[in-house]
């Protein structure tokens, strides 16, 4: 298990108090902030760390839990990872799983779990990261990458997906058609899938119909 080390990315150590952990997110906040960083990407990368960080150590629960996970990560000997996300670095990730996908045989893809992987994909702290960069092409490849991705999911798996994908669309109608296209298909395959049996009983009925007729002739 990797995690992020929230301490270092605040500057603060581990045993800091509530009190010096949002004093130094304020600090860090205004310092990195997009308003005074413009252009600046890895700044705005920053900036959304802080905010993780802070999202997490700036809640006791969350922070307790988050000190059993480090602790755990630690007597396993894994590091930290220190890289602030990009969107390129998660473009790298949406095609190493489009890749993996298109590799397997789909009757073998647990879709719960192909599901959940593409929603963590688009989860808050990424679509922030995405739409704070803003880099159409990159975005625009993402969706590619990930409606294929989803290729093999049921409509019901394929509609929460589907939802994320919109939402970081925005306003590209080009993409937002693309989406609403493959939708549409997902919804033809599912009433094609839950009406197929029907249609194959009819089939064999009216076979048997016609032997029957013909063997009384």
């Amino acid at each position: 298990m990797t995690l992020k080390d929230y301490y270092k990315i605040l500057e603060v150590t581990p045993v800091a108090t509530q009190q010096e952990i949002k004093k130094s997110f304020r600090k860090l906040a205004l310092k990195y902030h997009p308003d005074r960083n413009s252009g600046d990407h890895l700044s705005a990368a920053k900036f959304v760390e802080i905010q993780e960080a802070y999202e997490i150590l700036g809640d006791p629960q969350k922070r307790e839990e988050y000190n059993y996970n480090r602790w755990y990560a630690r007597q396993k000997g894994n590091g930290f990872t220190n890289r602030p996300l990009t969107p390129e670095e998660l473009l790298k990730s949406t095609d190493h799983l489009k890749n993996t996908v298109a590799s397997m045989n789909y009757f073998q893809v647990d879709y719960r779990s192909l599901g959940l992987h593409i929603r963590q994909m688009l989860n808050e702290t990424n679509m922030n990261i995405l739409q704070q960069f803003n880099i159409a092409t990159t975005n625009r490849q993402i969706i590619k990458n990930l409606l294929q991705s989803a290729g093999p999911l049921p409509l019901k798996d394929h509609l929460p997906v589907n939802d994320l994908l919109l939402q970081l669309a925005g306003d590209d109608e080009e993409m937002k058609l693309l989406l609403q296209q493959a939708l549409r298909s997902k919804i033809q395959r599912d009433r094609w899938d839950r009406y197929k049996w029907l249609f194959v009983v009819l089939i064999i009925a009216l076979i048997c119909w016609l032997m029957i007729a013909v063997a009384g002739t």
